[in-house]
């Protein structure tokens, strides 16, 4: 992998990811949706959280992909999210474009989301976040 870019530094030196994948499992998903680049999942009890790449620096594309249907997650119990390095493939002008894959594991199977960072060579890395977007209030 390509040595960390100036805004995936700067996610891992203030902590990454202010949340634990670990704090959702055993959580039943009420809803999942894939939309600008980030998975929403939503758990009984009323917390919905975004999944995204926070690694961004300038001169770099970031985005996600998947090809699998995200409503599958729907009444199934969360067992895991492990991210997975996946291959860096040099470009005609030594470009590069990193993939990273983002697994999210239940009892009864899994979906994988493939995250992209196209740069120059400089701003290699991801910054993988969990963030805590709506919490239902009791």
């Amino acid at each position: 992998m390509s040595q960390p870019g100036i805004g995936a530094m700067v996610h891992y030196l203030t902590g990454g990811s202010k949340h634990d994948p670990k704090e959702y499992y055993g959580k039943r998903i009420t809803s999942a949706e894939f939309a600008d680049n980030r998975l929403l999942i939503g758990f009984e009890g009323g917390v919905r959280i975004a999944i995204f790449d926070d690694g961004q620096s300038c001169c770099e594309s970031r985005y996600m992909t998947t090809a699998d249907d995200v409503t599958w997650l729907v009444g199934k119990t969360l067992k895991a999210i492990a991210a997975k390095e996946g291959p860096e493939v040099e470009g005609e002008c030594g470009d590069s474009h990193e993939q990273v894959f983002l697994e999210i594991e239940t009892p009864d199977g899994s979906i994988t989301f493939a995250n992209h960072n196209e740069h120059n060579g400089y701003y290699g890395g991801f910054g993988l976040t969990i963030e805590e977007v709506e919490r239902e209030v009791a």
